[in-house]
């Protein structure tokens, strides 16, 4: 059977996961990305992307491709780019297409609803994916594939959620090969993940309804051995010439203790022996895990602070770590000369422009070497959507909005107002980055950031200020997002002149 992923530009470990199973068995799996020039969430130019414009090249690919099923693994953001795709993709061949991912998984009765989408996956896909494939394969659709809900005879067939996939070490090493075909430029930079689940449940977050739809499905957080982790990035590193790992677990820490730690960094030092960047929940991290990990070659960690008021990140994130604990554990990464990236949310309810002012002045204390700025995200099923919901934050016209994934971003901030209210605090940490301690406090203090904010393009402000952060990570993905403008600008170009195609 073969079977076509289409993706926009971001990898997705679900796709990976599912490609390798199917490969394993034989299967044949190609990816289709629509690279989304100008338009793909750091840089959008409205005008440009519409010149370039890549769907229809990339329809034509699969035309030639003749798949037998067409999958799509989504998030909310992702939704309404996927359901357009698939409309288009229906226009032109009578195959059939499967949505997965954290959007139709909380919402699977409005995404099977759509005319273009006649199967959904609910959860993780690997086994029952297999299992449609093989039975398609056979020239029947088993129609009682757990985890998959199908359209017959006009009904809609609800199958339950299998348990979990509790021994990870089991499945097949992701397919790297299949991103890394279509975007060769992607391999400097490893992705991993060591582990499934999260033992936190912030309200913001899809943990927060998951743990609901798994309940009494198996154990929810499970991790990799050593052994399987090592083996994958030995490989990866012998076979791409990687540079950098990135481990992109929700929380590396968690579910593990000092002893896994020290044994992690002597056979990660011994074998893979390259820098690499994790996550941390900001909690009481021991010292000694730290200088474990920086051992190891830690050379930054990403934080998710998300706020710097403790009321709003108690109350509204569900996340009850104080300024103290996350200050201490900022001073033990400094002194083990680790460079620390920080997540901050804005737009979030009852938060003011204070918060972010005060958490950047804080960075400029040298703590924290870069801000991740983000737009609160409500995901339908997540605790806070459904408690904002609730309470009559949302009118019934937002609410339909999040569930249909058009505006999930920044609601009560005032919509498109969203990426303005995110640019200034970027211009603010801006000032810290380039002007003197002083000269930035009075930036900030006279609020010269909302001036620039509003007569300088945005899209400028956000090219300068992903220029200037200086963390490791973001580095590699600015060079990386570059190189991926300049490989689909070039495809683009040698095709419309009847070129070979890179």
């Amino acid at each position: 059977m073969k079977i076509a992923f289409i993706n926009d530009p971001h990898e997705r470990f679900g796709i990976e996961h599912v490609s390798a199973l199917l490969k394993a068995n034989g299967h044949q799996t190609r990816l289709f990305i629509d690279p989304k020039l100008f338009d793909d969430g750091e840089f959008s130019v409205r005008w440009l992307a519409r010149v370039f414009d890549h769907r229809q090249r990339l329809i034509a690919e699969l035309k030639a491709y003749q798949p037998d099923l067409v999958g799509f693994s989504v998030d909310t953001y992702s939704y309404q780019w996927a359901l357009g795709m698939a409309r288009d993709i229906k226009k032109e061949m009578p195959v059939p297409i499967i949505l997965g991912g954290i959007h139709p998984t909380s919402v699977p009765e409005r995404v099977i609803d759509n005319e273009s989408v006649d199967m959904v996956c609910v959860g993780e896909g690997e086994y029952a994916m297999l299992e449609l494939v093989n039975s398609m394969a056979k020239g029947r659709v088993d129609h009682a594939i757990r985890n998959i809900w199908f359209k017959k005879d006009g009904r809609v067939i609800r199958n339950e959620v299998r348990p979990l996939i509790e021994d990870l070490d089991a499945l097949p090493m992701p397919d790297k090969e299949l991103y890394y075909s279509v975007s060769p430029h992607s391999s400097e930079i490893y992705f991993i993940m060591t582990g499934r689940g999260c033992a936190n449940s912030c309200s913001y977050c899809c943990h927060s309804y998951l743990k609901g739809i798994y309940k009494n499905k198996g154990k929810y957080l499970r991790q990799r051995s050593i052994d399987n982790i090592i083996e994958e990035l030995v490989h990866a590193r012998d076979k791409y010439r990687i540079k950098m790992v990135r481990f992109w677990d929700d929380d590396f820490m968690v579910g593990r203790n000092a002893g896994w730690f020290r044994e992690f960094s002597r056979r990660y030092k011994e074998k893979v022996g390259l820098p690499f960047i994790c996550y941390l929940y900001p909690r009481d991290v021991p010292e000694e895990v730290i200088r474990d990990l920086k051992e190891a070659g830690c050379c930054e960690v990403n934080i998710g602070v998300q706020s710097w008021d403790d009321h709003v990140r108690r109350e509204v994130l569900s996340r009850d770590t104080p300024n103290a604990e996350i200050d201490a554990l900022l001073d033990v990464l400094k002194r083990n000369r680790i460079n620390v990236t920080a997540d901050f949310i804005c737009g979030l309810p009852l938060q003011s422009d204070d918060d972010a002012v005060n958490f950047i002045r804080s960075c400029g204390r040298g703590k924290v070497g870069d801000i991740n700025f983000f737009g609160i995200k409500y995901f339908p099923g997540s605790s806070m959507t459904q408690r904002m919901k609730a309470n009559g934050t949302f009118s019934d016209l937002q609410y339909e909005e999040i569930l249909e994934g058009k505006k999930p971003a920044l609601i009560h901030m005032g919509g498109d107002l969203a990426f303005k209210a995110i640019i200034k605090f970027k211009v603010a940490a801006w000032f810290f980055k380039v002007f003197p301690q002083r000269v930035a406090e009075y930036c900030v203090e006279k609020k010269f950031y909302r001036v620039l904010g509003e007569v300088v393009p945005p899209w400028l402000l956000e090219l300068i200020y992903n220029y200037s952060m200086t963390g490791h990570e973001r580095k590699y993905l600015t060079r990386l997002h570059r190189r991926h403008y300049m490989h689909f600008i070039v495809k683009m170009i040698r095709s419309s002149f009847g070129g070979t195609a890179l």
